[in-house]
Formats: structure tokens, sequence, C-alpha cells
């Protein structure tokens, strides 16, 4: 964020409300969190370019919970195939040699695939982290580019 932002985290326990104001020919944005309450006079333009925004920013949302699912699955399965590999390698010390081999065997798959979805899961957090910070990289120099160009009619 540039030295210009404002934060203002509502948290689980804030509240957002939007209405229009007739006499005004304006729309207030309300943020109240922790006792504290800011409102943000916004214009037509404003509230059609939030509008415009919307589908897409709950697309985003919808995206990373499906995102963070797919890898608590990952863990989840990682998790259990580490214990049923566990499990099989014992039986395996007691077993007769053709049923140890296929307990190795078996045991020795599961866990190269937790493995890769371990990694697999690894790798997307790690990309998905990148690409919000260079949206924000972006966003920021946006900010600065547009602050900088003269302004148009």
């Amino acid at each position: 964020m540039s030295g210009n932002s404002v934060t203002i985290d509502l948290s689980a326990g804030g509240s957002v409300g939007l209405w229009a104001r007739r006499h005004a020919e304006s729309a207030c944005l309300v943020l109240e969190t922790g006792g504290a309450r800011c409102e943000v006079d916004l214009g037509r333009a404003q509230v059609e370019a939030l509008r415009d925004q919307l589908p897409e920013v709950l697309a985003g949302l919808d995206r990373w919970v499906a995102e963070n699912d797919g890898c608590e699955r990952g863990e989840d399965a990682g998790r259990r195939a580490a214990r049923v590999a566990d499990r099989a390698l014992e039986l395996a010390a007691v077993a007769p040699d053709e049923v140890a081999a296929s307990l190795r065997e078996a045991a020795a798959e599961a866990s190269a695939r937790a493995e890769a979805a371990d990694a697999a899961v690894r790798a997307l957090e790690n990309a998905a982290l990148a690409v919000d910070e260079a949206v924000e990289r972006l966003d920021r120099v946006l900010g600065e580019a547009e602050a900088a160009l003269p302004r148009r009619p």
C-alpha cells in the first residue's frame, strides 16, 4: 500500500452498509468495526465501478476457498497415507515374505503419492502467494502511475 492508503480491518465483527443519498445524489458506504465508524461518499461512477468489480471479486473468493479446500484435502490424504503405510510396514515385518513384499510395495507407492500431493500443495500455495504479491505490487504501481498522470477531462 502507498503512503496515501487507509486500511480498515473489518474482521468477523465488522459490518458494511451501502445506501443511496437522494439529497446528495450519491451513495454512502459505511464501515463499522470495534466501535469505529467510517463513512465514504461515493458518486455514481464509483458505485458502478464497485458493481462491475463485484462478480470478479466474489469469483476470486470462491476460487481461494476451493484452493484452500483442495490443499486441505491433499494434506489430509497425505496424513492418511503415512498412517496406513506405517501400519503396512509394521505388518510387513512379521508377515510371510510374499505378503511382506506386497505390503512394502503398496506402502512405498502410497508414500510416493503422498509426497507428490504434498509437493503439489506446497507449489499451489507458493504460486498463489506469489500471484497475490504481484497483484498487490501492480495495484500499487498503477495507483502511483495514475496519480502521476495528468487528469483526463
